[in-house]
């Protein structure tokens, strides 16, 4: 085939770039990484930007949900008719309690979902808030203050602690898993036959260790295992954790009483 009959060179690759600037893309802190590419499968996997953004959302969401426990919890106490009122109609408490396990099941089962899983994790915090309420009420102030302060005091503690160590406390969850359990049949056989106070101060005590590892456990899972968007989960799991503790705590000062 002959191509004497073209007499034009085609342009060259440098002509037609020269003019044409490819934008740089930068990520919204202000780098050269798309955002993109900061997320990982998990947390720690993702930049660690994402990290921080994640623990930030974590605890902030817990402290607005302990916050808000406290506060309802304090308001039903120091009403007059509170005692009374649970006495007669135990059945309000029950239902809180069914309430929260269903809020809890919508909490996971729209964790991707935002703002549905929000809503669920209100509505969560608020059945919970008005269960802790009916429990604390029939103990007395200074009591509950103790549980409170040492409660806390452990859970900053075990969280620093898990978030310094090298250790992986990922190891722990079939133990904790299958004490947890233990504990629950315990709980369901002293209802039909109530222990001594001895034996119940032991089984306080065992609680309490049990969910301070939850505690380091569920720290050390929403880090490894969690993915970013998933930060509602990871405060209900803390939140869940710290509240278990307090009643135990509660329940050792009480027997000790």
């Amino acid at each position: 085939m002959s191509t004497a009959h073209y007499t034009q060179l085609p342009p060259s690759y440098d002509a037609t770039g020269a003019n044409q600037q490819t934008p740089a893309v930068t990520g919204s802190d202000g780098d050269d990484v798309p955002d993109d590419f900061k997320y990982g499968v998990t947390v720690g996997q993702s930049d660690l930007s994402i990290r921080h953004a994640f623990v930030r959302k974590v605890y902030t969401i817990l402290t607005l949900q302990l916050l808000a426990s406290t506060i309802v919890g304090g308001y039903l106490r120091h009403m007059d008719a509170t005692s009374g009122f649970l006495l007669r109609h135990v059945w309000t408490v029950y239902a809180a309690m069914g309430g929260s396990l269903l809020a809890i099941m919508g909490v996971f089962w729209k964790q991707h979902s935002h703002p549905t899983n929000a809503v669920f994790l209100g509505i969560f915090t608020a059945f919970e808030a008005y269960v802790l309420g009916a429990v604390t009420a029939f103990y007395s102030t200074s009591m509950v203050l103790q549980a409170l302060g040492i409660t806390l005091g452990l859970f900053v503690v075990l969280t620093l602690f898990t978030m310094q160590s090298r250790y992986d406390f990922s190891q722990l969850g079939s133990i904790l898993f299958f004490s947890l359990w233990a504990i629950i049949l315990v709980g369901f056989v002293q209802i039909f036959f109530p222990f001594s106070k001895a034996f119940d101060l032991v089984v306080a005590v065992v609680t309490a260790v049990v969910f301070c590892g939850y505690i380091m456990y569920d720290t050390h899972q929403i880090m490894e295992r969690l993915s970013p968007d998933e930060y509602i989960v990871g405060s209900v799991r803390l939140y869940l954790d710290v509240v278990n503790l307090f009643l135990a705590i509660l329940r050792i000062l009480n027997n000790q009483d």
